[in-house]
């Protein structure tokens, strides 16, 4: 049965298994719907025998919100789901996920799970990793605890001396730790301690950290870790990145996916319409108003962001280059095609100019999304200066702005740059 196992007991037998997923910092930037749909897939991507998640469960200690992250993994989890206490989890942590020093061993593996929260190990927990690696030593041991021990990649750590509480009883193990695993770092990194592989994983919802040029970003996106068996019986990983990653379950509910579709295009209506109407304040000098607009506007831009997450709509960027062609397509061969015809067979003038403005913008976009295709997947394409018509919507990609807008002839003050 999958969702959160409470830690019940320090001790704890598991069976045998070939993987498990770990997955740091889902929480702590909140559980907004965008965040929680990444810390969806983290909990579906590849099947494996448990899942352990590296703290920052929430963003604050409320006991609302871990019920509701409770809720929430446990009606997607089908595996056991084990965690970690992080800085963020420290109020009423014990209360849904039980104790903060515990241990998973079964005949080939043991996992030891212990609390720096406050930056600092304990008496306890020191005394229980001693116990641990002397009493429940196995070929594959992993240390797994949230802020990270002192590195050569990211001060955002441990200091050494609480560091040097761990050490001088890790030393006399190390041939057998395989790994020290931590989050806290909103990134991907290794480096080697005392001999010892350290991988410090935090990709699993919130917000993601820049560790400098040198780093593959491609790696430091959100992004889970399976942990498995290598052919000699020793525990390796593989980083599996949640870019084009899917959560689909609830979407095959089509009545909810209905749902979703229509709040989806009534939210991004009502973000552009809040925002005409902050336009049309300003112009009749009613600032408290226009402000109030765009407050809503922005609101409404984040409700659409939410569901569209929900709906799965947010894929590579290849993909969404792809399908933004594609609907550009349909936009100019379809839709405007048949709306045009229709105003100019009943004579709809003001219909027709709004129809027309919006298909020859359309051309362009989907002549500039082909060349973006063109330069291949994976690839970027070079910075451009762009401009769109204020009056029309026309886009242009160039060095400068046009005198005039070849389509509906506003002059140069109505162009603008899109920064």
């Amino acid at each position: 049965m999958g969702g959160i196992k409470r830690a019940e007991k320090a001790i704890n037998e598991i069976a045998d298994f070939q993987s498990f997923v770990v997955i740091g910092d889902p929480g702590c930037d909140g559980l907004g719907a965008e965040i929680m749909a990444t810390f969806a897939k983290a909990l579906s991507i590849e099947e494996c025998g448990f899942r352990i998640v590296l703290g920052d469960i929430v963003p604050l200690g409320t006991e609302s919100l871990y019920r509701n992250v409770t809720a929430f993994v446990d009606s997607l989890a089908a595996e056991t789901v084990h965690m970690v206490c992080g800085n963020h989890d420290k109020e009423h942590y014990t209360k849904f996920f039980g104790l903060k020093n515990y241990m998973l061993v079964n005949g080939r593996s043991l996992i030891v799970v212990l609390d720096d929260s406050r930056r600092r190990f304990d008496d306890e927990t020191v005394s229980f990793l001693d116990s641990c690696l002397k009493g429940y030593c196995r070929e594959n041991i992993v240390l797994i605890f949230h802020i990270p021990p002192p590195n050569s990649i990211s001060t955002n750590s441990l200091s050494a001396g609480e560091w040097e509480k761990l050490r001088k009883i890790i030393l006399p193990f190390r041939e057998k730790i395989r790994f020290i695993i931590s989050g806290h770092v909103h990134s991907f990194f290794e480096d080697t301690i005392d001999g010892i592989k350290l991988v410090v994983t935090g990709g699993g919802g919130a917000r993601l950290d820049s560790l400098g040029g040198a780093f593959d970003k491609r790696r430091t996106f959100h992004h889970v870790l399976r942990f498995f068996f290598d052919s000699e019986g020793k525990l390796s990983y593989r980083h599996l990145s949640l870019d084009g990653a899917s959560y689909r379950r609830e979407l095959g509910d089509e009545r909810l996916k209905g749902y979703l579709s229509n709040a989806f295009q009534n939210e991004c209506a009502a973000h552009v319409k809040y925002l005409l109407f902050a336009k049309d304040a300003e112009e009749k000098s009613l600032p408290g108003l226009a402000k109030l607009f765009r407050a809503a506007a922005d609101a409404e831009f984040f409700h659409a962001r939410n569901h569209l997450n929900a709906l799965d709509g947010i894929k590579t960027a290849w993909e969404n280059l792809q399908s933004s062609r594609e609907r550009e397509s349909y936009e100019i061969e379809s839709m405007y095609k048949e709306y045009l015809d229709y105003a100019s067979e009943k004579g709809w003038s003001l219909a027709m100019y709004s129809f027309h403005d919006a298909l020859e913008a359309e051309k362009i976009h989907h002549r500039l999304f082909s060349e973006a295709i063109a330069a291949g997947e994976g690839k970027d394409i070079e910075i451009s200066r762009y401009f769109t018509c204020s009056s029309c919507g026309q886009t242009f990609k160039s060095d400068s702005a046009p005198l005039h807008c070849p389509v509906c002839g506003a002059p140069h003050d109505k162009i603008r740059e899109v920064e």
